[in-house]
């Protein structure tokens, strides 16, 4: 048995001599990218690099950050939006080879210094004393004071860079102006300017849209068509005794939730440091934003009662899940749910955040006299600005 055992067990010997193992392919060597190089505009960081020679089938590029992102064959640039100011980065390029080998990377350090943030006026005229309404005179020269201002023309639009000049407003209050976002002023209805503000909004800038420019949120797609602003006054208005005020209590017959629900508003960032009063006897505070004396007919905003309730218990909520807003203010008398005139549009996947303001109560220059709630006029901006940067 035991000779038996060693004949069956040198066969084995003997078989297993003639056996090569094959393992496992064998790992190609791999040139990595070369002469990385990194540059910085405003928080934008390009970097550019060369590529080796063989079967390079994409570049992936990472930092210390947590982004990486993967690139086609043959790309030897790519530009980073937004990156973190004043501190040391890392950015590390690496080479695909047959879609699953990948080379060593090469990386480069940069500091981004840092860039406050701007805010532009878009201006549809040469200058502030050419423009043709005392209103838009007004706002433009309050605007001129504030730090880090900038005008910009409908042409420069393009050119911005959200990173930097992270808000534009776009302020037209005109006696006479038709209706319909088409007849807006300055070129800017024009095809280019609509497609700048369209990119420059899905990059993630923001956009502060007073009075006539509320009509903007339909071709810019913060509403869809068919829920452009239809409240539209261009008159000259007249005198009264009364204080125009906007109410962000929405709903205020509504508190006990019966039917339809009551909103309050005023938490919201904007009215912050601003006070809230009663001048007319409402019953209720409001904002006051222009005294008595000579006021005009310029209202551009929304009644939601147009739209319905949908699926939703009152028609503020139907507008705000239908356009992903929120409603922030109302005419200072109304207490029910018609009227959106100060609303906050929330950043979506094809477009960043806007705030419409369409208020004819937002007036920047009173023509019978100082209006004693100027100060309200200038907060609430500086307010919205601030919060859209």
């Amino acid at each position: 048995m035991l000779a038996l055992m060693t004949v069956v067990l040198c066969g084995l010997l003997s078989s297993c001599s003639d056996y090569e193992p094959k393992g496992y392919p064998e790992v190609p060597e791999m040139a990595t990218a070369s002469d990385l190089q990194a540059s910085v505009t405003g928080r934008s960081v390009t970097l550019t690099w060369q590529l080796p020679q063989g079967n390079v089938t994409g570049v992936r590029v990472t930092s210390n950050t947590g982004a990486s992102a993967s690139y086609p064959a043959g790309t030897t640039t790519c530009t980073l939006k937004g990156q973190p100011m004043d501190r040391q980065l890392f950015y590390t390029v690496k080479v695909e080879y047959d879609n699953k080998y990948v080379s060593e990377g090469v990386s480069v350090n940069v500091v981004v210094p840092f860039v406050p943030s701007k805010m532009a006026y878009l201006m549809t005229a040469p200058t502030i004393a050419d423009l043709p309404d005392d209103d838009e005179r007004a706002a433009a020269t309050w605007f001129a004071a504030q730090e880090n201002a900038e005008f910009i023309t409908p042409a420069q639009i393009s050119s911005l860079d959200p990173d930097i000049c992270s808000v534009i407003w776009i302020e037209i209050d005109r006696e006479g102006l038709p209706f319909g976002w088409q007849n807006l002023p300055g070129d800017l209805a024009s095809d280019a300017t609509i497609a700048a503000l369209r990119e420059y909004s899905a990059n993630g800038g923001s956009l502060y849209l007073a009075n006539m420019a509320t009509q903007l949120t339909l071709p810019l797609g913060f509403v869809p068509e068919g829920m452009e602003p239809t409240i539209f006054g261009n008159g000259a208005g007249g005198s009264g005794d009364d204080v125009w005020v906007i109410n962000p209590y929405l709903g205020w017959d509504f508190r006990d939730g019966a039917d339809q629900g009551f909103y309050d508003r005023t938490s919201h960032a904007i009215f912050q440091g601003l006070t809230l009063e009663d001048p007319n006897g409402y019953g209720y505070p409001n904002l006051p934003l222009i005294g008595p004396g000579q006021r005009e007919d310029h209202n551009c905003m929304w009644d939601c009662n147009i739209y319905g309730k949908g699926n939703q218990p009152d028609v503020i909520k139907n507008f705000e899940v239908t356009t992903n807003s929120l409603v922030l203010a109302t005419w200072g008398h109304v207490r029910d749910h018609c009227v959106a005139g100060l609303v906050d549009f929330s950043a979506a996947g094809d477009h960043g955040r806007c705030i419409a303001n369409g208020f004819a109560a937002y007036e920047w220059n009173q023509n019978s006299g100082a209006n004693p709630y100027q100060g309200n006029v200038e907060k609430l901006t500086l307010n919205i600005l601030n919060y859209l940067k």
